[in-house]
């Protein structure tokens, strides 16, 4: 009889530790908004990079806080000169064997800047937009447990091949703006 009602006192979350879990990404969200907030100025590569960067670290954390799979879309729209594409991305969770788009209050569709242009290297292989599929697969999944699918991003405006902006997402779920960790390196922090 006492085993049975432990079990059933065990099925749910304490307050405390729902008040730990919030108390954290309270506090991440702070550190990436503090990390993030001193490029207001930039513009190009480095300002896309920081939005994707922002976007996947609210995308992981959704996932392990709502126990569902949340993948990253990429398509090229058609521009306003209608002679170049323009990247854009949005964001879908797997709910019944499909995916479905987050809700409202979250995360919506996102279009770089027309003159940037996207490379992907997803699990070790380089990642192609293929307009004949009918049902387009996600680049970058987030699952709950922490896990993501490998990849490699380079945004870059063509010609400027100094200026490009890499982010890498290792299976653990770690995502690195190794341009950012490099000046770092080299500031000393």
């Amino acid at each position: 009889m006492n085993s049975s009602r432990s079990i059933a006192r065990q099925q749910g979350f304490t307050l405390i530790e729902i008040l730990v879990v919030v108390f954290i990404i309270g506090l991440t969200a702070g550190m990436v908004a503090l990390s993030v907030g001193d490029r207001k100025n930039e513009t190009g590569a480095p300002k896309e990079a920081a939005l994707l960067i922002q976007a996947m670290d609210f995308v992981s954390e959704y996932a392990a806080l709502n126990g569902e799979m949340v993948g990253l879309f990429i398509q090229p729209k058609e521009s306003s000169d209608s002679l170049t594409k323009q990247w854009c991305y949005h964001w879908q969770r797997l709910r019944e064997g499909g995916w479905t788009d987050l809700p409202e209050d979250t995360l919506s569709e996102h279009c770089m800047e027309e003159a940037l242009q996207w490379d992907l290297v997803v699990e070790g292989h380089v990642w192609a937009y293929e307009p004949d599929l009918e049902v387009q697969p996600p680049v970058v999944v987030f699952s709950p447990s922490g896990e993501s699918t490998e990849a490699e991003m380079a945004i870059f405006t063509p010609g400027e091949s100094d200026s490009a902006q890499r982010i890498e997402i290792d299976l653990m779920g770690g995502i690195h703006w190794r341009n950012q960790e490099e000046e770092e390196k080299r500031e000393g922090r």
